[in-house]
C-alpha cells in the first residue's frame, strides 16, 4: 500500500446570506480539481479526477495529522472520514455527504456531493456563513488503487497557493429585476432578482432630481407613482451586490 503526503492549500471563504459563493475551480493536482460552492444552508463540492484511483480532501487540516476528510475510494460514493495520526483515516459513523452526481467521460470522473454547513456530528468541519478562512489538504494514490493509504512517505505534491472565493455571478443577473406595470399610472412593483432579498430604489426625473427614495424587500416592493407627473424616469436599484437601472414611464 503506497503512502502519500497530504499538502495544505489555503483559500479565503467569503460567504453571504442568501447568495451562492464559489471558489471557482481549484487545481490541486494536474489531474485533480475541486470546486466548493456555499450558501447559507448548503455546501456543494465538485471533484474532477481520474477514474482509476482514490483521492481525498481534508478540511481544517492545519497539522496534516488531524481533521475532517472526505475520500473517493470506490465507484459509488465519497466516504466521510477523520484523520488521526499516521493511520488510515477511519470512516465516520454517520456519512454526512450525499453524492448527487457521479459521471464518467472516458477516464475522467466528475463527482458532485452536498452536505449541510453544520451537520451536528462530532469532528465534522462546520462551514461558516460569514467571512473567514479554511485550510484544505489534498491527497491521492500513487498508482491505480482504491485502497485508502495512511499519511506519510514521499508522493506527488500539490503546489500550496492562495485562492479567493467570490460571488457566483451565474446565480443571478442583477439587471433581471422587473417593474410592473410599466407604464405606470399610480403604482409599480419591483420584483427583485433571484436570491436578492432587499435593496434601495431611487427614482430620478429628467433633471437628475431624486423624486422617490425607498427601501424595498420581497415583502414590501411597491412604489407609489401617483404623485409623479407624466414622463420618463430613471429607476436605480442599489443592493449589497451592485446597482442596476431601468426606465419607468409614468402616464
Amino acid at each position: 500500500m503506497k503512502k502519500i503526503t497530504l499538502l495544505i492549500t489555503l483559500f479565503i471563504v467569503t460567504l453571504g446570506q442568501g447568495q451562492t459563493f464559489s471558489t471557482g475551480t481549484i487545481q490541486l493536482f494536474p489531474e485533480y480539481s475541486v470546486k466548493i460552492d456555499v450558501t447559507s444552508s448548503l455546501v456543494t463540492l465538485t471533484q474532477i479526477m481520474p477514474s482509476d484511483r482514490w483521492y481525498a480532501l481534508a478540511f481544517n487540516n492545519s497539522s496534516m495529522l488531524s481533521g475532517d476528510i472526505i475520500a473517493f475510494i470506490n465507484t459509488a460514493n465519497i466516504s466521510d472520514r477523520q484523520l488521526g495520526g499516521f493511520a488510515v483515516p477511519a470512516a465516520d459513523a454517520v456519512q454526512s455527504w450525499t453524492t448527487i452526481s457521479n459521471t464518467l467521460n472516458g477516464t475522467v470522473r466528475t463527482v458532485v456531493s452536498t452536505r449541510a454547513l453544520n451537520t451536528g456530528e462530532a469532528g465534522d468541519y462546520v462551514f461558516s456563513a460569514s467571512a473567514g478562512s479554511i485550510n484544505l489538504a489534498a491527497a491521492r494514490a500513487g498508482n491505480a488503487t482504491f485502497s485508502l493509504a495512511a499519511h506519510g512517505g514521499s508522493a506527488n505534491a500539490a503546489t500550496t497557493a492562495a485562492f479567493g472565493i467570490t460571488l457566483d455571478n451565474s446565480e443571478f443577473d442583477l439587471n433581471s429585476f422587473t417593474m410592473y406595470p410599466n407604464p405606470s399610472t399610480s403604482a409599480t412593483t419591483i420584483q427583485l432578482p433571484h436570491n436578492i432579498s432587499k435593496g434601495t430604489v431611487k427614482v430620478y426625473d429628467n433633471l437628475g432630481r431624486v423624486v422617490l427614495n425607498q427601501e424595498i424587500s420581497n415583502e414590501s416592493n411597491e412604489l407609489n407613482t401617483s404623485s409623479l407627473p407624466s414622463g420618463n424616469y430613471l429607476v436605480v436599484l442599489r443592493t449589497d451586490y451592485g446597482n442596476a437601472t431601468k426606465t419607468l414611464l409614468v402616464e
